[in-house]
């Protein structure tokens, strides 16, 4: 008679000695990792002043590599490349997620290393470019979907400034429902072009179903 094990709630002790035992797959044990994974709290955002993250002349920086979602599925979603800074990013080993947001000669796209079961973005980010040349990203940090920090929304105001939505947290908040916002305003230096973060503004989010 084959026996069903739940890996929901299961602590890291008790899936190694399953899987000593054959009774839990690794595949089981890797889906259960992504569907809940929590990314660190992004102290960041709290900040009212910030240290830049983003340099002249700085490369794109290269997809993280390791274990993955197996699920070839979340992969084909991914959006083909239509414009140079797409290949550009492609060819450091992201997944284009989402479309583009462009405006003038000011072009951002989301990028993933990995998804989660539901083939929601895992370690992904905003990446800027100003005449076709990288600016910088919109988070010093990697992100995941559906936690703290988790970037949602991008606005091109004009040639020199952008805002980003980021979705915010608290402990008893479940995953559908973040509790709050913040908004960063984003500043556009030209010559040559850089990203850096100017403003942050939080408040409680009115439509708490909208998280990535």
């Amino acid at each position: 008679m084959a026996v069903r094990y739940s890996v929901r709630g299961l602590s890291v002790a008790s899936m190694r000695e399953l899987l000593r035992h054959g009774a839990l797959t690794s595949s089981a044990v890797l889906l259960s990792t992504f569907t809940g994974a929590q990314a660190p709290p992004a102290s960041w955002l709290n900040s009212s002043a910030f240290e830049s993250w983003n340099s002249s002349g700085m490369s794109i920086p290269t997809a993280p590599q390791g274990q993955k979602n197996p699920d070839s599925r979340c992969r084909e979603l991914a959006r083909s490349p239509s414009a140079d800074e797409d290949r550009q990013l492609r060819a450091q080993g992201w997944d284009l997620v989402g479309p583009a947001s462009a405006a003038g000669q000011i072009r951002v796209m989301a990028g993933a290393a990995d998804y989660d079961g539901m083939c929601r973005p895992r370690q992904y980010q905003y990446f800027v470019f100003a005449h076709g040349i990288f600016a910088g990203t919109l988070s010093p940090r990697l992100m995941d979907s559906r936690t703290d920090g988790a970037l949602v929304r991008v606005t091109l105001e004009s040639d020199r400034k952008l805002q980003a939505e980021f979705v915010r947290y608290t402990a008893a908040d479940p995953l559908c429902c973040p509790s709050s916002r913040t908004t960063v305003v984003f500043g556009i230096e030209r010559e040559p072009p850089v990203v850096r973060a100017l403003s942050v503004q939080s408040v409680s989010d009115p439509n708490p179903s909208t998280s990535r």
